[in-house]
């Protein structure tokens, strides 16, 4: 393994042998990694230091299992692993929402609409997760957007309907909220 002491003694470790190697276990069984999906970031409780140094900018992101991970701070001001919805993953749940409301401008309203509350409800248990609030927000808001969209489309006398009268709707019928959110480094020590 490639590595040293850095500044002020802390260890440093690349990548690059790591990577080296799964290549190697990886062309034993015949499988190999996809070249244009794969690359080495500086990513870490370092990172932004070493990124400054070095002229590089900001530290870099990258995606996974729908989540865009980045480098952060907490409160106290020490490293944080950030988590919030990707743009990719953000972009194509609405267009889903926005087909699916399309192919049900049919349906009676008492029909879609608990089906709404459970999509919404449901893309919250995935993405409730420590700073990913502000895009929770965002997907709950254009859900209820795309619903009185739909509500309008749906005949000439839904064509008036006003944003009032959609928040008394909205009142007896209610989108879920997100509740508390899930911390992932909590849950990890947790049995």
């Amino acid at each position: 393994m490639e590595g040293g002491v850095g500044e002020r003694g802390h260890l440093t470790f690349t990548a690059r042998p790591l990577h080296r190697d799964s290549l190697k276990r990886l062309g034993r069984y015949s499988l190999e990694l996809a070249g244009e999906k794969t690359k080495l970031i500086r990513f870490g409780r370092f990172a932004r230091r070493d990124c400054q140094r070095l002229g590089e900018g900001a530290p870099s992101t990258f995606d996974f299992l729908g989540f865009m991970h980045y480098c952060g701070t907490s409160r106290s001001g020490k490293f944080k692993l950030k988590r919030r919805t990707a743009a990719k993953k953000f972009r194509g749940k609405v267009d889903d929402l926005k087909s699916w409301f399309r192919s049900n401008l049919a349906t009676p309203i008492s029909e879609v609409w608990p089906t709404l509350v459970r999509k919404v409800q449901g893309h919250f248990q995935y993405y409730h997760v420590n700073d990913n609030w502000p895009m929770l927000m965002k997907s709950r808001e254009a859900a209820r957007r795309l619903g009185l969209r739909w509500m309008r489309r749906r005949s000439q006398k839904g064509a008036n309907l006003s944003w009032s009268d959609y928040h008394r709707y909205l009142e007896a019928y209610p989108l879920p909220m997100p509740g508390r959110l899930k911390d992932l480094i909590a849950m990890t020590g947790a049995k």
